[in-house]
């Protein structure tokens, strides 16, 4: 009996200490991991936002579900992070919205769709017929790709009303 009270003292005491020690390297990394997560994104917001200068993650909520992340251009606009399932597989792009409620920047960071229909998505033709609408404008889709491109426009329609939910 006494070594099972000194054993199951001993793998509390090294749980204690191991969980101690996740605990002290979890909140000496978790700022360095935020930091990089955004730099991840950071040259496709400067593309987006040439004239911002600060760069951050904020809270949002999305019933639809395809925002998953949202980041602020300090005193530029708002970049919506987004995935959306095409016909093949999921889409996943970027939409720059600026404080006027413009569309100002769209790329697109992962597409496996058909090449030639489906990944007409990331070509700059799709890319420039949305960048300069506004927040609520009709964005057409692509002919020959349609599900993927009307995804896609779903997506814009969720950042849209995270937008507005923001403004």
């Amino acid at each position: 009996m006494k070594k099972i009270i000194t054993l199951t003292l001993f793998l509390a005491i090294i749980s204690g200490l191991a969980g101690a020690t996740l605990a002290f390297v979890n909140n000496m990394t978790s700022p360095i991991i935020e930091e990089r997560k955004i730099a991840a994104v950071k040259a496709t917001l400067e593309a987006i936002f040439p004239g911002a200068s600060e760069y951050k993650e904020i809270a949002f909520e999305d019933a639809s579900g395809t925002v998953t992340n949202v980041y602020e251009a300090v005193g530029a606009g708002y970049a919506f992070n987004v995935n959306v399932q095409g016909y093949k597989d999921v889409i996943t792009f970027i939409v720059g919205i600026d404080e006027a409620g413009e569309i100002v920047g769209f790329t697109v960071n992962y597409v496996n769709d058909t090449p030639g229909l489906g990944s007409k998505v990331a070509d700059p033709e799709f890319a420039n017929s949305i960048i300069g609408s506004k927040v609520g404008d009709k964005v057409d889709t692509i002919a020959g790709s349609t599900v993927s491109s009307a995804a896609v426009v779903k997506g814009i329609d969720a950042a849209s009303a995270v937008y507005q939910s923001l403004k």
